[in-house]
């Protein structure tokens, strides 16, 4: 195997037909709604086993329908359609049989979505089954909702999938399940797992459809600490072995990837011998702990293996960096991935690829996503669908990568976009931070991203220390850390754009949603002559808030040690939580604020909005205020997005925007 990146060679260009339009420079004129409405088409298509069929979501009537395309005939086929309902997430059985569930999609609010369910019907739509029944036909029969998640394939000739069910385990604090093997004809299930060694959370296959690992995590009775433990066996019919403990709050554990094709060779992710970003490595066995090193990153954690199971080759490691990349292990995926970039230069192209065809999905800084056939043999690409037509003749902001140093020396990676067309100097900018914290912004396409720099605006997204991907050091160095280090980070990436002559000091305006909520409240408290302006969405506005609301999701065992670990301790750090609430120290607040929560949201329940709004007001502070009802943790319903997107500039323009105040001085 290979350690280091297989960097592709151009390997000519093949021959495209009607692919690229000639794009314009991006103005104001894009409605703001064409930003946060739905792609034209639902996901991207899905190539059969045998590659001669792909599966796709359609519009049709309002509702995106499952059609098949035979690729040896073009001829489209809906197989799947219902008037109240978008069919979702299609997956091939065989060659010839594919599942998919149902969703509402955007045209209702979160609290209305009562899809879900499983569906199974044959590619040329015959042989129809109901596996699972939806939420609302679960609720109108007073029965629970039990689910199934696709684990694998049989390839075995057979219309059976190996599916995961939590029913058995659905009282378990922190998680259970159970393997079955489902009849997707019948809908019959056969249980799988009889013998299951614990509290399992995620079951691995080896390539003859054994369960052949298992990752639980529970809670020690000793010390109350999260302790992950992954079992193993040789056979179906060999006990279960413990191969590896770790604690959570460590970052020692292991992420098990999958067996190469010898069912012998297990694949597995991790901080092994004293690494702080994950790798992945060969397990030993016989020494019961990892081996050979097979693929790592200087930059970020490496934990994705894929495989291609009909012609038995491990591909290779995905690898999210702030670019994403790819690690090959094998040497014909390489040269096809070459082959496509070639064709599509400066853009990401991913690909489906069984027998001669290739299904080839493309993204890049101007393009939202395209869908395009390959014939491998006749070394043509064809053009299948455009997500977003709506911005063909468009161009969109590039969404760099830059890095800068924090107060402390930490490295703060981030992405920077400017808007096309215009001189990088003095430009009003948006502080744009994600959630989580213990999350990260991806590359690509973001529609309020695009929106503000589509009217002038450069963004800034910062993964400030906390953010999860770039090793275990620049995680642990945020925890208890809101408001403090993590705020600094934020600022310090402002200062440096500032610095730099690129950024209007006078011009900055700071959002976010969750977490980045938060950090615009704090960043207001914090430093409140840098910011003209907050938006904050679904934010905390009090951090021990999180642990004592008690009609939020964010309790339990994870909260209890790994929530106290990273966020503070409600038993012992109450001088922490009273320093960094942004409620408690509203007063230091200046800058007028835009504000809105759901209506249902059990994540940061609305109590902190309602009380952040309150005190605000009470000390006359300029306060915009949005309730989204039946929404959650964020909008799920089209109207609402292109309602918010738009209060969202509207407000910024007014406070950092050409004709605002701040720009005339």
């Amino acid at each position: 195997m290979k350690k280091q990146f297989y960097r592709v060679v151009m390997a000519g260009m093949v021959c495209v037909t009607a692919i690229v339009s000639v794009p314009a420079f991006a103005d104001k004129s894009i409605p703001v709604a064409d930003f946060f409405k739905k792609g034209q088409f639902s996901g991207g298509p899905v190539l059969s086993p045998d590659g001669q069929s792909m599966a796709v979501l359609t519009p049709r009537n309002g509702r995106f329908v499952l059609a098949i395309i035979r690729l040896d005939s073009r001829q489209p086929k809906v197989i799947a359609a219902d008037s109240e309902y978008d069919i979702i997430a299609p997956s091939w059985v065989n060659d010839k049989r594919l599942v998919f569930s149902v969703s509402r999609g955007s045209d209702v609010a979160l609290e209305d979505n009562d899809g879900g369910g499983l569906f199974a019907v044959n590619s040329d739509g015959s042989a129809f089954r109901k596996l699972v029944p939806t939420r609302k036909e679960a609720r109108g029969g007073n029965i629970a909702y039990k689910p199934f998640s696709v684990l694998a394939r049989v390839f075995d000739g057979s219309n059976d999938l190996i599916v995961v069910n939590n029913q058995r385990g659905r009282d378990a604090k922190l998680g259970a399940s159970d393997v079955l093997r489902l009849d997707t004809v019948t809908g019959r299930t056969r249980l799988l797992t009889f013998d299951n060694p614990g509290k399992v959370g995620d079951w691995i296959l080896d390539e003859n459809n054994v369960i052949r690992i298992a990752v639980a995590s529970d809670v020690d009775p000793d010390n109350k600490r999260i302790k992950q433990v992954v079992y193993y066996r040789d056979a179906e019919t060999t006990p279960w072995k413990v191969i590896h403990q770790a604690y959570l709050d460590e970052g020692k554990e292991m992420h098990p990837l999958g067996f190469d094709f010898d069912n012998k060779t297990l694949l597995v992710a991790g901080r092994f011998n004293g690494r702080d970003k994950m790798a992945v490595y060969i397990w030993d066995f016989a020494k019961q702990t990892v081996g050979e090193m097979v693929a790592d990153h200087p930059d970020v954690d490496v934990t994705d293996l894929e495989l291609d199971s009909l012609r038995k080759k491990l591909i290779g490691v995905r690898v999210e960096g702030m670019l994403p990349d790819m690690i090959y292990f094998d040497d014909d995926y390489a040269k096809l991935e070459a082959t496509l970039k070639a064709s599509f230069p400066g853009q990401e192209a991913t690909f489906q690829w069984s027998g001669k065809n290739v299904v080839v999905a493309v993204r890049g800084d101007n393009n939202v996503g395209s869908v395009y056939f390959y014939d491998t043999e006749k070394k043509v690409l064809e053009p299948v669908y455009v997500v977003k037509p709506e911005f063909e003749g468009k161009k969109l902001s590039a969404q760099k990568v830059i890095n800068y140093t924090a107060r402390d020396g930490l490295n703060i990676p981030a992405y920077l976009t400017l808007p096309e067309g215009m001189p990088a100097k003095n430009l009003p900018l948006v502080a744009y931070i994600h959630g989580g914290p213990h999350a990260r912004d991806q590359h690509g396409y973001d529609p309020i991203t695009q929106m503000l720099a589509s009217r002038g605006y450069a963004v800034l997204q910062p993964q400030f220390r906390m953010s999860t991907g770039f090793g275990w050091k620049h995680h642990t160095a945020g925890w208890k850390q809101w408001g403090l280090a993590m705020q600094d980070d934020i600022t310090d990436g402002v200062e440096n754009l500032v610095r730099q002559g690129i950024v209007d000091k006078n011009r900055v305006c700071i959002i976010g949603a969750s977490y980045g909520g938060y950090a615009t409240m704090y960043g207001l408290v914090k430093d409140p002559d840098l910011y003209k302006c907050g938006v904050n969405w679904v934010g905390v506005t009090d951090v021990k808030m999180l642990f004592t609301v008690n009609w939020s999701d964010m309790s339990g065992p994870y909260m209890d040690n790994m929530g106290a670990k990273m966020h503070g301790d409600p038993k012992t750090d109450d001088a922490y939580f009273h320093k960094v609430s942004a409620l408690e120290n509203s007063s230091k607040i200046k800058a007028p604020v835009l504000m809105a929560y759901g209506s249902e949201d059990v994540r940061v329940p609305l109590i902190h909005g309602e009380k952040m709004r309150d005190k605000l007001l009470a000390q006359g502070n300029t306060v915009e205020w949005m309730v989204f009802t039946g929404e959650g943790h964020g909008w799920a319903k089209e109207s609402n997005r292109i309602k918010w997107g738009e209060a969202v500039l509207r407000f910024i323009d007014k406070y950092i925007g050409d004709n605002s105040p701040a720009a005339k001085k």
